[in-house]
């Protein structure tokens, strides 16, 4: 079995759209080797500057390299997000 590959997803609470991202990107990685975290951006006063107006945001980080969607994002963005 592989390991796990992580991406992020940034939203807040309360946000009917990041509930929407984040049901279509479970569907999409949904018995691969991606996990979706969820990270709420008002955790953190820096993710809140940076993604207020934003979110969500689906990232991909890999060492120092960051690639994101802003949504809307179909499937096919996100599986073209997730190749290698």
């Amino acid at each position: 079995m592989s390991a796990k590959r992580q991406i992020i997803l940034y939203s807040r609470l309360d946000c009917h759209l990041c509930d929407q991202a984040q049901a279509l990107i479970e569907q999409v990685i949904s018995g691969s080797d991606w996990q979706l975290e969820k990270v709420d951006i008002d955790s953190d006063p820096k993710l809140t500057e940076l993604y207020r107006y934003s979110i969500p945001v689906l990232a991909r980080i890999e060492d120092t390299e960051t690639t994101a969607l802003n949504w809307p994002f179909p499937p096919s963005r996100i599986k073209d997000l997730l190749k290698d």
